[in-house]
């Protein structure tokens, strides 16, 4: 028992922490989110049940409204869900946990670094959309941290679940799924075997059904396919408080232009598609040549293709957020504890503390909380431009466009 608690990634000093966070936190946040949707689906589904609550006016995955139930069955009433929404921190807040204790376990090896952990969660623009806005950012983000972790350690049944898990979270996971591929794609040419396969394919369906039973029996699957089918297009607007490229780009506030205008022929949101998707091939070459090289040469995956991994990652998540439409201001923060994972392997902190300063410029800009953002949108969109340019210069920095065929 004592060597299994030594050996336990999460420590007294996580706990007493947790607590002291527990304690402290507001029981505040933005009103909309932690006192309108919140307590409103909760005592939805409580009153109708969970199988109903895709009639309401909700737009959340499943996992997310899972949860929300069975927070309204603890509390029991309409009355103490609502005076009791702010607890919904606790729980996102063990995410923020989940995910920066995971990160520094699963790379604690190559690093020296004491409490490493601590770099995330005594940091300001990793905590503020759980302890301040009350959003639930962290829940999917810690999936698929964890998702990347088991896919590169060969943990593949696990790798099935939160694969799965993290798109049931919040849809905007998917942009991830890239890196699932490429995972699963090195670990299959290393080792086939059609049994795991079947396995983990049997994981992926089983989370699926459990997820989607309620909604499947109680009838409203179809209302549950129609948010997936609306989620992109239901904020038709070129930013929803996101301070990303378009501040830069445009006279007008983006927040208050329709993303279905045109320009040169194109709506704008077919322009962050194509801006999306270019950048996207240009941050991903890198990753796929040296993924490929590793199939050829059979060699195993070392400490410079999993800095690699975490910071193509979080290239993504800034790709994602900088210059799609339809953004809002909370897009960036999976690329805080991706760089961070990027950082203990290299050492190099620099684009992980730009990109903490910038998540918490917008979202405390948006939400004014705080008050710490006083600049225009467009200085901060300015440092998000930044940290897209000094990611990319890593990526290739030393690249070679070359495959090992022997």
């Amino acid at each position: 028992m004592q060597k299994l608690i030594e050996n336990s990634p999460i420590k007294w000093h996580h706990i007493l922490f947790f607590s002291l966070l527990v304690a402290i936190i507001p029981h505040t946040g933005f009103w909309f989110d932690l006192n309108n949707d919140w307590p409103r689906w909760s005592a939805y589904a409580l009153e109708h049940g969970l199988s109903q609550i895709y009639n309401s006016d909700t737009n959340y995955m499943p996992i997310y409204l899972h949860g929300l139930y069975w927070f309204g069955k603890m509390h029991g009433t309409k009355e103490l869900i609502y005076a009791n929404s702010y607890q919904l921190k606790y729980f996102f807040l063990l995410f923020d946990f989940a995910g920066a204790i995971a990160i520094a376990y699963a790379l604690r090896k190559y690093y020296t670094r004491q409490f490493a952990e601590y770099m995330l969660l005594f940091n300001m623009g990793y905590l503020y959309c759980t302890t301040i806005w009350g959003q639930l950012d962290s829940v999917p983000t810690t999936i698929v941290i964890l998702a990347i972790i088991c896919l590169f350690e060969r943990k593949l049944l696990w790798a099935a679940l939160f694969c799965t898990l993290s798109i049931y979270a919040k849809l905007q996971a998917i942009v991830f799924l890239p890196f699932f591929v490429i995972l699963l794609v090195y670990q299959l040419s290393i080792k086939f075997d059609k049994t795991l396969i079947v396995k983990m394919l049997a994981v992926s369906i089983i989370a699926q059904l459990i997820l989607l039973s309620p909604f499947i029996l109680g009838g409203t699957f179809s209302n549950f396919l129609k948010v997936v089918r609306e989620s992109v297009g239901f904020f038709p607007r070129v930013s929803v408080n996101a301070f990303n490229i378009w501040y830069l780009l445009l006279k007008q506030d983006p927040s208050t232009i329709n993303d279905t205008l045109t320009f040169a022929s194109l709506t704008y949101k077919k322009w962050g598609f194509l801006m999306f998707f270019t950048l996207s091939a240009i941050t991903f070459l890198p990753l796929i040549i040296s993924t490929l090289n590793k199939i050829l040469s059979k060699k195993t995956l070392d400490q410079d293709y999993y800095a690699l991994l975490w910071l193509t990652a979080a290239t993504t998540a800034i790709v994602f957020f900088f210059v799609n439409t339809q953004m809002h201001e909370r897009y960036s923060f999976p690329a805080i504890p991706m760089y961070f994972a990027y950082s203990l392997l290299t050492n190099r902190y620099s684009i992980f503390a730009l990109t903490s300063v910038a998540h918490l410029m917008n979202v405390d800009g948006a939400n004014k909380y705080l008050g710490l953002n006083p600049y225009k949108p467009e200085f901060t969109a300015i440092i998000f431009g930044i940290i897209l340019f000094l990611s990319l210069v890593r990526l290739y920095k030393g690249f070679k466009f070359k495959l090992i065929l022997s």
